[in-house]
C-alpha cells in the first residue's frame, strides 16, 4: 500500500484535478437522473398486487386520476362550461360529472317532464345516490381521468394548467386524488432537497467549528465530502431510476456518515506533522495508519446498507445501492482527492488555528465510574419493555406512508373536499368477460351483494359502485325504486330502458370494458389505511370470492394492496435485521479478534435502536414500516462506528493504564469525534423531520436523528460502564490482549489505585 500512497501523493495535482472535473460533470448529470415516485414498482413480481396491476395496465392502460371541487356554483350549466374547458387541456382524457351518465339535453328534458308530472323530487340530483357525489350545496365535484399514469410529467403539467384555469374563473376550488398526491410529492421533493441542504450545511459547519482547532478545517471537510456526494448524485444517472425516498435522504446520509473519513485522515496527518515529518512523508504515513480504521468504519456502515439488499420490497435495494456507491466514492475520494486538498491547504490550516471551544470529555469519567451499576441497571429494566413496545407499534405500509404531511396546501385542500363530499378510497374489481355475456347478470348480482354487505357492516359506510352494467340500470339512480308507484315505474322504464345505453359515450364505455375484462370502480368513505378500510377490503374480497368468476377476478387498490405489502415487508424485516446484525458482528469479531466485544458493542447500539423505535409506541404515533426497517439497519451500521472508536481507544489505553484512566483516555481521545459524528447525523435527520413535507421522508429523518442521538449518548455513557464492569472478561476473550495490572497488591489480588494516572499529558486527539 505504501507504493500506492506514494504514487497518489506524488501525483496529487492530477488526482485533485480529476476529482474537480468529475464533480463538474456530475453537477450537469444530476438534473437528468430519473426519479421514481411510484412505490408499487418496488413490489416483488410474484405478488398478487403486481399481477393485478399488470393485467389492468394491459387491458385498460394505467391512467391518472384526480378530483376537483369548484365551490359557489349557481347553475348546472355553469359546471358544463368548466368541465368543457378542463377537458380541452392536453393529457386530460375524460372529465366525469353528472352529464357523463345522462346527456345534458336529456337532463333538462327529464327535469321539465318531472316538474310537469309533479315528480321533481325524484330527479333532485343532490339527493340521488351516485349523482350526489358530484353536486352538493352549490359545490360541484368533477372526476378527472388522464391519458397517462399519475406520476408522469405530462400529468403534472396538466394539473398545473387545471389549477391555472381555476384561478382564472375566480371560484374557490380544491383538488385531491392519486395524481394530485404524486404531483405534490414530486414538486415538494424537488424543492425541499435543496432547501434542506442549504439549512443543514451551515449547521454542520457550526458543529465542525466547535469541535475542530482551525477555522479552515470545517471548509476542507465539507469540500472533501461534498465532492463525493455530488459525484454520487450525478452517477445515479447510470441507474434506470432512483426512488424519491432515496433521492431525498441519500445525500444528507452520505454527508453525515462519511464525514468521519476526512476527519480521521486530516488529524492523522496533523499528528505525523507534529512528530516532525515533512508534508509528503506525513501524508503517506497518515494514509497508511488510518487506512485500516477508516475502512473498518466503512465496512460496518456498508454492512447495514448491504443488509437492505436482501429485501423483497426493493425500495431497500434502491437506497442500499445508492448509499453503498456513495460510501465507496467517499472512501476513494478520501484517499485520492483529500491528500491533495490537505497538502494544498496546509499553510492555511496552520495560520487559522484557534483554541479549543469545547472541553475534553474526560471530566465525565468520575460520574461514569460512580454510576457504573446504576445506569446499566436502569437500562436493564428498560430493555424488555422497549423491545416489546417497538414490536407493537402501529404501522403504516401503503400510499399513506409517502403522502404529503398535514398542514401542507395539498392536505388542506383534500380535507376541504372530504368535509363536503366525504373521504374517497378507491378499489377496482376486474371481472372476466365471457362470450355469452353471462358475466353481466353475475356482475349486477355481485354489486347488489356488495351494497348489502356494506350496509350490514354497521360502519357508516358511504359506498358508490360504478360499472357499465349498473350505469344503464334505472335502479342505480333511484334508491327507493321498489317503493315507487307502478305507474311511475312504468314511466321511468319507458324513458330509460332503451336510451340509457346510447347516452353513454363509447369513450366513457372504454373505461369500464376491455377485450377480456369488465371494470367495477368502488369508492368507500375511508382512509386508505385504517381499521374501517380493512373491513371494507374484507367485504369486497369475501363477496368476490363467492362469485363463479372469482378465480380469474382481480381486486386492485391501495387498501387491498396494504395487506400484501405488510406480509412482504414484515418478512423482510426479520431477514434484514438478522443479516445486518450478523454482518456487523463478523466485522467486529475480525477487527477486535474478540468474542466478548462484538456482543457488548452490538448490545449497546441495539438498546438505542429499541428505545428509538419504542418512542412512537409510547406517543401513539403511527410509524412508517419501511422507515422502521431501514433505520434499524442504518442506525446499527452507521453508529456502531462510535462504539468501535471508543473501544479502540479504551483497549489501547488499558495496555498502560488502569480502567478509570483508560476510560478518561478514550473519552478525551475519541469523545469529540463521536460527538461530531453524532451531532451531524442528528442534525441531518431532524432537518428532514422538520423541513420535509413528505410524511415518509419526515418520519425517516426523525428516526435517524433520534437514533443517532441515542446511540451517541449510550456509547459515551453505557459503553464505558460495560467495559469497566466486564474488563476481565474482555481481556480473557480477546486474542493476545494483555491489560495493565497497576495498583496495590494485597495477597493474590491487585486493587486498582483509582487516583493513579499513567500519563501526565493529554492523549493524542482525533478531533
Amino acid at each position: 500500500m505504501k507504493k500506492i500512497f506514494n504514487f497518489i501523493v506524488r501525483f496529487k495535482v492530477i488526482f485533485f484535478g480529476f476529482w474537480i472535473a468529475l464533480t463538474i460533470a456530475s453537477i450537469f448529470m444530476i438534473p437528468h437522473v430519473k426519479i421514481n415516485y411510484d412505490t408499487t414498482k418496488y413490489l416483488p413480481e410474484d405478488t398478487r398486487v403486481k399481477e393485478s396491476l399488470r393485467v389492468m395496465e394491459e387491458e385498460f392502460g394505467i391512467t391518472g386520476q384526480a378530483s376537483v371541487m369548484i365551490e359557489k356554483v349557481e347553475t348546472l350549466q355553469e359546471v358544463f362550461v368548466y368541465k368543457d374547458e378542463i377537458k380541452r387541456i392536453p393529457t386530460v382524457m375524460e372529465v366525469v360529472w353528472i352529464d357523463s351518465f345522462v346527456e345534458r339535453d336529456t337532463i333538462n328534458d327529464i327535469q321539465r317532464i318531472a316538474e310537469e308530472n309533479g315528480m321533481s323530487g325524484v330527479f333532485d340530483f343532490a339527493n340521488i345516490p351516485g349523482l350526489n357525489a358530484f353536486y352538493k350545496d352549490k359545490s360541484a365535484l368533477l372526476q378527472i381521468v388522464f391519458t397517462e399514469e399519475d406520476h408522469s410529467r405530462a400529468v403534472g403539467k396538466a394539473i398545473e394548467q387545471i389549477r391555472s384555469y381555476l384561478e382564472g374563473i375566480k371560484r374557490p376550488y380544491a383538488m385531491r386524488g392519486t395524481a394530485v398526491n404524486a404531483y405534490y410529492t414530486q414538486k415538494l421533493t424537488e424543492s425541499e432537497v435543496l432547501r434542506v441542504t442549504v439549512i443543514v450545511v451551515p449547521i454542520i459547519l457550526f458543529i465542525l467549528l466547535v469541535f475542530t482547532r482551525s477555522w479552515a478545517e470545517p471548509i476542507i471537510f465539507l469540500i472533501a465530502v461534498g465532492v463525493a456526494v455530488l459525484v454520487n448524485m450525478g452517477t445515479n444517472l447510470f441507474f434506470p431510476s432512483v426512488s424519491f425516498l432515496t433521492n431525498s435522504t441519500a445525500s444528507l446520509l452520505q454527508l453525515a456518515i462519511s464525514m468521519d473519513y476526512s476527519i480521521f485522515l486530516l488529524h492523522a496527518y496533523q499528528k505525523e506533522r507534529a512528530e516532525g515529518l515533512d508534508k509528503k512523508d506525513a501524508m503517506v504515513m497518515a494514509m497508511r495508519k488510518s487506512f485500516v480504521s477508516i475502512n473498518s468504519s466503512m465496512l460496518t456502515t456498508a454492512a447495514g446498507f448491504l443488509a437492505l439488499m436482501f429485501m423483497r420490497y426493493t425500495i431497500g435495494i434502491d437506497l442500499a445501492a445508492v448509499m453503498i456507491k456513495g460510501i465507496l466514492l467517499s472512501i476513494i475520494s478520501t484517499f485520492t482527492f483529500m491528500p491533495g486538498l490537505i497538502l494544498l491547504t496546509d499553510k492555511i490550516v496552520e495560520k487559522t488555528k484557534h483554541k479549543r471551544f469545547f472541553p475534553l470529555l474526560g471530566g465525565l469519567t468520575k460520574w461514569i465510574v460512580k454510576l457504573r451499576y446504576v445506569v446499566p441497571a436502569i437500562l436493564l429494566l428498560v430493555i424488555v419493555p422497549s423491545y416489546l413496545a417497538q414490536t407493537n407499534n402501529s404501522f403504516v405500509y401503503g400510499e399513506a406512508a409517502m403522502s404529503v404531511s398535514e398542514g401542507t396546501p395539498a392536505a388542506i385542500e383534500k380535507n376541504r373536499i372530504e368535509a363536503k363530499f366525504g373521504k374517497e378510497n378507491l378499489m377496482v374489481i376486474l371481472v372476466p368477460r365471457d362470450e355469452a355475456d353471462a358475466y353481466i347478470a353475475q356482475e349486477k348480482a355481485m354489486i347488489k351483494q356488495l351494497y348489502r354487505e356494506f350496509e350490514r357492516a354497521n360502519q357508516d359506510f358511504v359506498v358508490q359502485i360504478t360499472s357499465l352494467s349498473n350505469l344503464s340500470d334505472i335502479e342505480t339512480y333511484i334508491p327507493n325504486y321498489d317503493d315507487l308507484d307502478q305507474t311511475i315505474k312504468n314511466f321511468l322504464d319507458d324513458i330509460f330502458a332503451d336510451i340509457m345505453d346510447n347516452l353513454i359515450t363509447e369513450e366513457y364505455k372504454a373505461q369500464f370494458l376491455s377485450e377480456h375484462y369488465s371494470r367495477i370502480i368502488i369508492t368507500v368513505n375511508t382512509e386508505s389505511e385504517s381499521p374501517r378500510a380493512e373491513i371494507a377490503v374484507d367485504i369486497v374480497e369475501t363477496v368476490v370470492a363467492r362469485q363463479p368468476f372469482a378465480r380469474d377476478a382481480h381486486i386492485i387498490g391501495v387498501s387491498p394492496s396494504v395487506k400484501e405489502i405488510r406480509n412482504v415487508v414484515e418478512t423482510d424485516y426479520v431477514i434484514v435485521d438478522l443479516i445486518s446484525i450478523g454482518f456487523v458482528f463478523i466485522i467486529l469479531l475480525v477487527s477486535f479478534r474478540s468474542i466478548s466485544l462484538p456482543f457488548i458493542l452490538v448490545l449497546v447500539i441495539q438498546i438505542s435502536i429499541w428505545i428509538n423505535m419504542a418512542i412512537p409506541y409510547l406517543t401513539s404515533q403511527p410509524m412508517i414500516f419501511i422507515g422502521y426497517m431501514i433505520v434499524s439497519s442504518v442506525q446499527l451500521g452507521a453508529t456502531i462506528d462510535y462504539a468501535i472508536l471508543f473501544t479502540g481507544f479504551y483497549t489501547e489505553g488499558r495496555k498502560t493504564m488502569i480502567r478509570r484512566d483508560a476510560i478518561k483516555y478514550a473519552l478525551d481521545s475519541g469523545g469529540h469525534s463521536i460527538l461530531t459524528s453524532c451531532l451531524i447525523l442528528t442534525s441531518a435527520g431532524y432537518s428532514l423531520k422538520f423541513l420535509s413535507s413528505i410524511e415518509g421522508v419526515s418520519s425517516l429523518g426523525e428516526l435517524i436523528g433520534r437514533g443517532a442521538a441515542l446511540s451517541g449518548i449510550l456509547v459515551l455513557v453505557l459503553l464505558p460502564q460495560l467495559l469497566y464492569i466486564f474488563d476481565k472478561v474482555v481481556e480473557k476473550t480477546t486474542w493476545k490482549m494483555r491489560f495493565y495490572k497497576g495498583g496495590t497488591k494485597v495477597g493474590r489480588v491487585i486493587i486498582e489505585d483509582e487516583g493513579y494516572s499513567n500519563s501526565d499529558q493529554d492523549p493524542t486527539l482525533l478531533s
